[in-house]
C-alpha cells in the first residue's frame, strides 16, 4: 500500500536503523494502523552509504512525526532518582568496559528509569540533518514503553528477538523485575539464558506467561522454543505486536 504525498501529515514517519538495515514503516496517526512497510539493506554501515540509499520518495514527504530507534547494544537501565544526582558516563563504566561510545540517554517516566546507551554521533548527525524533527530513541525504551503497555500484573516472561540477540524482560505487579540483552546464536543459547535467569531469581516459569516478539505469528522456530516452557508461548497475531513490535510501539514515544 502506498500513501499520497498529500496525506503524510496525518502519518507518523517510523525507522529503525541496524548494522544491516534501515527497516520503516508509516502509520496513521489517528489508529496506529501500519500503511507501509519497507527495508533498506546496506552494505557497508557507514554514514555516506546509508545516506545515499536513502532516496525512497516515500521518505521525502512531511511527516506528522518522526522516530527513530538507534543506538548500539551496550545500555543499561537505572532510577531517575540517581540518574539526577550522576554524571551518565560515570554510571556507565559500572557495567561496560572502555572505550565508550557517544552516550545519549531516554527518560522513561511512566517507569522512573533512565536508559544510558552508546550512540555514534554520526547516526544522530545523519538522521537530524535528514529529518529535523526526528526523536530519537534506544530500542529498549521502546521494547519497554510496549511491554508496559500491556498488563504486567501477573508474572510474566518477555522475549524480543534479534537476529543474533535477544532481549529478556520479567515482569511482575505491575513493575520491571529484571532485563538484560544476550548474544545467542541458536535457540539453546537462548534457553539456557533465560532458564539460567530464572533459577538464579528463584523464579518458577510454570507460573509465568511467556510473550515473543520480534518474530511473526507463524514463527519456524516457536515449537523448538515451547519444548522448554510450561505455559503456552504467546505471538501476536497482528503484526504491529509480532514482528514490527519496535516500529509500532515508536507511536508510543510521539
Amino acid at each position: 500500500m502506498s500513501i499520497r504525498k498529500e496525506d503524510a501529515y496525518q502519518h507518523v514517519l517510523c525507522m529503525d536503523i541496524r548494522e544491516d538495515s534501515l527497516r520503516y514503516g508509516i502509520y496513521k496517526k489517528s489508529s496506529g494502523e501500519l500503511v507501509k512497510h519497507n527495508q533498506i539493506n546496506f552494505q557497508a554501515f557507514e554514514r555516506d552509504h546509508i545516506n545515499s540509499l536513502l532516496t525512497d520518495e516515500e521518505l521525502k514527504y512531511d511527516y506528522s512525526s518522526y522516530v527513530l530507534t538507534a543506538g548500539g547494544a551496550r545500555s543499561t537501565l537505572i532510577p531517575v532518582d540517581l540518574f539526577n544526582h550522576s554524571k551518565a558516563d560515570e554510571i556507565f563504566k559500572l557495567n561496560f568496559s572502555e572505550p565508550l561510545d557517544n552516550l545519549d540517554y531516554n527518560r522513561i517516566p511512566e517507569l522512573g528509569i533512565v536508559n544510558i546507551y552508546e550512540l555514534p554521533l554520526w547516526i544522530k548527525s545523519l538522521f537530524v540533518i535528514r529529518f529535523p524533527r526526528v526523536k530519537i530513541v534506544h530500542p529498549v525504551t521502546v521494547i519497554l514503553k510496549g511491554v508496559f503497555k500491556q498488563s504486567t500484573f501477573s508474572p510474566k516472561i518477555h522475549i524480543h528477538i534479534e537476529k543474533d540477540s535477544f532481549y529478556l524482560l520479567i515482569t511482575d505487579k505491575g513493575k520491571l523485575q529484571y532485563y538484560n540483552r544476550f548474544d545467542q546464536a541458536s535457540i539453546a543459547d537462548m534457553v539456557y539464558h533465560i532458564l539460567f535467569v530464572l533459577e538464579q531469581k528463584e523464579m518458577d516459569q510454570k507460573k509465568m506467561d511467556v510473550m515473543l516478539y520480534g518474530v511473526p505469528a507463524n514463527w519456524d522456530k516457536k515449537d523448538e522454543v515451547q519444548g522448554f516452557f510450561a505455559n503456552p508461548i504467546k505471538i501476536a497475531d497482528k503484526k504491529e505486536q509480532a514482528e514490527h513490535f519496535v516500529l509500532s510501539n515508536q507511536l508510543l514515544c510521539v
